[in-house]
């Protein structure tokens, strides 16, 4: 019988290299002919994994080992490295509270945390009962003294998804790639943030333009060919459902939170928001008054064809910061050059043509993917990778 150990184990060993945290939503897509979907997700909360990477030798190596030959088949009480905190002074045995910045991190109330000291051995669990910004309330004191610069983190329960593979780098020195799939729920709040248009979520998170924003204007053609004639094609969506790419950089530990917010609340592929071209699609020629239900542009064709999804909601930026969302109603062309747009809502502060930066197209899309990937290259510092498909919805 192989040997484990009943009790989850501290996993306390140190960590470096990158950080690869992944959200693995569940969403059932029932699509009709003519692309309008039905989805539900069927997970209260995506499944979590981290995968890191490390390096120990001597004593720690071998307390390493051991314990994967003990509890490989456990379960393990695993940190979120890159919430990783430090106490700001010394915390005395018998202390109820543990001061250490909480925001933006996996805390919870109910849950632990675990104080880490210079080696593996060296640590202690102790359960959460209030959390607040600056300071951890525990149910019960701690049992020994903790010195200054001692490590904090959130921990939760998690088992080893696959084995680790450790390879000798020396006879007494072993690094190893793990990666840990929690068992508990990893709750988050769910918010894709404060901006909204005709009741659904606009994605205002920049992008980073180190990689270029992608649309492909895909289409889903049914083809009938008898081997005879040319084959024929049809188009019963009747337009693109686009596929877009976009890279995000987090720069700091509240930008990756909201970035996760809005992770949680796209719920993998099931959750519909807004996307913004980024493009300069229309340039305004002519000033707004206070009020005006019409925009003048240059001239795009927009008026040669019927209104069309993808075609008719707007994200007028001016150079102020300021952000209108408005829908096209109708398209009328005025000379060779000039387009005039009819709004569905009056704009009630005008502008001139020159304060205008940017006028895109917005689409109702929907993430491509279940699964989303966050690489933490510090414990400030993320990346990811977000494809969305647009929607047919008419939203």
């Amino acid at each position: 019988m192989a040997c484990i150990v009943a009790d989850p184990v501290a996993w306390t060993f140190a960590c470096g290299g990158e950080i690869v945290e992944q959200l693995d939503a569940l969403t059932d897509v029932l699509p009709a002919e003519n692309g309008v979907e039905q989805r539900r997700g069927l997970r209260l909360s995506p499944r979590t994994t981290l995968e890191f990477s490390g390096l120990e030798e001597g004593a720690a190596r071998r307390h390493l080992e051991h314990l994967l030959h003990a509890n490989g088949a456990g379960r393990w009480w695993v940190p979120f490295p890159m919430d990783r905190g430090a106490l700001p002074e010394p915390l005395a045995a018998g202390a109820t509270a543990v001061p250490v910045d909480t925001r933006w991190r996996h805390y919870r109330a109910g849950g632990r945390a675990l104080l880490l000291g210079a080696t593996p051995r060296d640590y202690e669990l102790v359960d959460v009962d209030e959390v607040a910004s600056d300071a951890l309330t525990l149910a019960e004191p701690t049992v020994r003294d903790w010195p200054a610069g001692t490590a904090v983190l959130p921990v939760a329960l998690a088992r080893l998804d696959g084995m680790p593979s450790l390879s000798r780098f020396t006879s007494d020195a072993v690094p190893y790639q793990v990666r840990f799939l929690f068992e508990e729920p990893v709750d988050w709040p769910a918010t894709a943030g404060a901006a909204e248009y005709r009741d659904v979520p606009v994605l205002e998170v920049a992008p980073d333009w180190g990689d270029d924003p992608a649309w492909t204007p895909e289409r889903q053609f049914v083809e009938e060919d008898n081997g005879t004639a040319p084959p024929a094609r049809f188009d019963p969506q009747g337009g693109p459902r686009g596929l877009a790419m976009r890279n995000y950089t987090l720069l700091s530990m509240e930008q990756a939170a909201a970035f996760r917010s809005l992770l949680y609340a796209l719920d993998g592929r099931r959750c519909p928001i807004w996307l913004p071209s980024l493009a300069g699609d229309l340039q305004v020629v002519a000033n707004v008054s206070n009020g005006a239900t019409t925009l003048d542009v240059g001239w795009t064709g927009l008026s040669a064809w019927p209104l069309a999804q993808g075609r008719r909601d707007l994200r007028i930026q001016l150079r102020s910061g300021t952000v209108l969302y408005r829908r096209i109603t109708a398209a009328t062309a005025v000379g060779d050059d000039v387009e005039r747009l009819t709004l569905d809502a009056a704009i009630g502060t005008g502008f001139t043509a020159a304060q205008v930066a940017l006028v895109s197209f917005l689409v109702p899309v929907r993430q491509e993917a279940d699964a989303v990937v966050l690489r933490w290259w510090s414990h400030g510092t993320a990346s990811a990778q977000l494809s969305f498909r647009g929607l047919r919805d008419g939203l």
